[in-house]
């Protein structure tokens, strides 16, 4: 593809019918770039995890597979090809068995956000190994968002065929956060004091809730924490209190909703090893709210501490209770302060950043 004049870019997504619109794939396209979004919404929204396994994961095989088909058929060169999860790769190999084009072209495969966490059983991780060392194959590409997580990920692969690249998470902020910069923005106004200190947490991978919790119950004065989380393991009943409400049900625009309504955003993270909490920590700055994030080598790699981000070590109270303490007192902020957060978030994890990182990612390695 070195020679060719023109690149061709395929995406497919479970994000949206009308993902292509978004910046992310807007902003890959230059003159000599054309790219083509195929994009599908299935929504994975299940009470319980088995659901998702018996209905979710099969319909995301089946829209996949049609996305793929679409892709395929469009084809009239060489392209680079990237789905966003690893169903939608696999629909795409299964797809392009049956297509002339695939045959016709040189496709070059890529794996975008693709996290590997290793399951407590060993069979099961064997198991999963031995599906995603065949999935990966000859795929040109894996993008993930953590340098750390690339040694768990260069297991499954052969090193002469793919490569792994670490690029930071990035994220279209949404309606509701982008309507509500728009006035703040505008406005220019500082914060206005409140008798309470609200705190808003969110999230089922890798959550330690149990030490937000006893952090929170420590707190002296009118403080509340709403979790929301539709996980039951993840945020059992009993960590409720009278401080504490547990969301089951609170998704899209009623999510971003709460992180804007709350005072300081707290990502309590379980396992260091572990990719996660980012999209939380980027919907905070993005709404520029103050956060505090468990310190694990991949949140030291998002955000280095300061006055309104902490970092604070694993399964500690105290430090915990501290950092929201510090948070309070620093309340209420000045619009300065905020725009300074929100300023972090257009730098370096906006949708416009994001796809800037990646397309540096794919010209460098790919074209």
């Amino acid at each position: 593809m070195r020679n060719q004049k023109t690149h061709s870019l395929h995406f497919l997504t479970h994000a949206s019918k009308e993902a292509g619109s978004w910046p992310f794939y807007q902003n890959m396209k230059r003159p000599d770039v054309r790219v083509s979004v195929f994009g599908n919404s299935v929504s994975l929204q299940y009470p319980h995890r088995v659901w998702l396994y018996l209905i979710g994961w099969p319909r995301l095989l089946v829209s996949g597979f049609r996305l793929a088909r679409k892709s395929l058929a469009a084809l009239d060169s060489d392209a680079i090809i990237t789905v966003h999860d690893h169903i939608l790769l696999l629909a795409y190999k299964l797809a392009r068995l049956f297509s002339r084009n695939a045959r016709r072209y040189t496709l070059k495969l890529v794996l975008h956000g693709f996290i590997y966490t290793p399951r407590s059983s060993a069979l099961l991780n064997k198991v999963r190994g031995l599906y995603f060392r065949m999935l990966l194959k000859n795929v040109a590409m894996i993008v993930c968002h953590s340098k750390y997580e690339t040694p768990a990920l260069e297991k499954l692969i052969d090193h002469t065929k793919t490569l792994v690249e670490p690029v930071h998470y990035g994220i279209g902020e949404g309606d509701v956060i982008k309507e509500w910069y728009r006035g703040f923005a505008a406005a220019q106004k500082d914060d206005v004091a409140s008798p309470q200190f609200s705190i808003v947490t969110a999230g089922r991978s890798s959550r330690d809730y149990a030490t937000l919790v006893a952090a929170v119950e420590k707190m002296p004065g009118n403080v509340t924490c709403d979790i929301i989380c539709d996980n039951i393991v993840t945020a059992p009943s009993q960590l409720s209190s009278d401080k504490v409400t547990i969301h089951r049900s609170v998704y899209g625009a009623a999510y971003t909703q709460m992180l804007i309504g709350a005072n300081a955003i707290a990502i309590p993270l379980g396992e260091g090893e572990i990719s996660a909490g980012q999209m939380v920590l980027l919907h905070a700055l993005a709404a520029a709210k103050p956060a505090l994030i468990t310190e694990t080598p991949t949140s030291c790699e998002y955000v280095e501490p300061g006055r309104l981000i902490k970092l604070v070590p694993p399964h500690d109270v105290a430090a915990m209770q501290n950092a929201l303490e510090d948070i309070r007192s620093q309340l209420p902020l000045t619009f300065t302060q905020r725009l300074e957060l929100r300023q972090l978030f257009e730098d370096r994890f906006s949708d416009a950043a994001h796809s800037r990182a990646v397309f540096n990612s794919y010209q460098k390695h790919l074209f």
